[in-house]
């Protein structure tokens, strides 16, 4: 971030309201009033204006933030560059990804990475209460691996992150050993819409794209209970409890009491799935160690998606 009040600026776009910005941003609201009024004069523009107990920017504060992510962008590069001046030393890489992404995907390609470097120093974090791409945003980590087509992914974008596919992750649909299609080879996922559900996995990915995925097959499902923890998930199912849908990179606990099957949509050669992907900073992705920890991910991506058909 060239200026930091910029940061403040964005947060409020974000959020609507000062207090919330502040709140996001772990300050007063009366720092962020500061800022907001320090932005104004610098630039000479209103920059906010109140829409009932909110706020939005004006026509110039969308402006002045459009060309912050271009300055970013353009400082991420300078990194980059001066890191190639700095290539006998260590380097730090920091990640932050779901769960399941650090299970299959992220230590894989992060071996990877140390035996190709071993100068590289990897931090891996799952952040699981706090806002991943805030984090990207603010530099306090270098690469999220998340879900595409939740909310906060979307809010990424809208921060001019970049975004890499990492891989397609099938969805499979998880039941107690006693139930009716426990033996299933497929089922179609417009046929479970009578089921009671357990919300499995993160509400702000995971569960998104199940409630998305419902909608698509044209029902809304009954969710009765919810478990972050996919171990947590095959107990809820394996006792009976309903059924969820399950990632096919997630693992199951040893001894689990339930069945994995694999979903399908009527009439198409397509499958319910989520797909993962890395998110950097723009301009970021040329700096040469975050560079090679998404080379590392994409290889791993490769290795779990298995042989393309010829």
């Amino acid at each position: 971030m060239i200026d930091p009040r910029l940061r403040t600026l964005r947060a409020v776009r974000e959020v609507g309201t000062v207090t919330g910005a502040a709140a996001a941003l772990h300050v007063t609201p009366s720092t962020v009033s500061q800022h907001l009024k320090q932005l104004s004069r610098l630039v000479g523009a209103e920059l906010v204006e109140p829409v009932g107990r909110n706020v939005r920017l004006t026509e110039a504060a969308e402006i002045v933030l459009s060309h912050a992510s271009a300055l970013d962008a353009e400082w991420e590069r300078t990194l980059a560059d001066l890191a190639t001046l700095r290539a006998d030393e260590g380097a730090r890489l920091r990640i932050s990804g779901i769960a399941s992404a650090i299970v299959s995907l992220i230590c894989p390609a992060v071996d990877r990475l140390r035996n190709l470097d071993p100068r590289i120093a990897v931090e891996i974090r799952e952040d699981a209460i706090g806002d991943r791409f805030r984090m990207l945003a603010d530099a306090e980590t270098d690469i999220v691996v998340a879900v595409a087509g939740s909310h906060r992914v979307g809010a990424a974008e809208d921060r001019g992150g970049e975004a890499h596919d990492l891989l397609v992750d099938p969805l499979d649909i998880l039941v107690g050993e006693a139930h009716p299609l426990a033996d299933a080879i497929s089922v179609g996922l417009s046929d479970l819409a009578d089921e009671t559900w357990i919300g499995a996995g993160d509400i702000r990915d995971q569960q998104v794209v199940f409630a998305d995925l419902c909608a698509q097959a044209g029902f809304r499902p009954r969710v009765r209970h919810d478990a972050l923890d996919w171990s947590a998930v095959a107990a809820l199912v394996g006792h009976g409890h309903g059924i969820a849908l399950f990632p096919r990179t997630a693992s199951l606990p040893a001894g689990a009491a339930v069945s994995r099957i694999p979903v399908t949509w009527p009439d198409s050669p397509s499958i319910p799935h989520r797909l993962l992907r890395a998110h950097v900073r723009p301009g970021s992705a040329d700096h040469p160690v975050i560079a090679a920890g998404l080379d590392a991910l994409r290889e791993q991506g490769r290795v779990l998606a298995g042989p393309t058909p010829d």
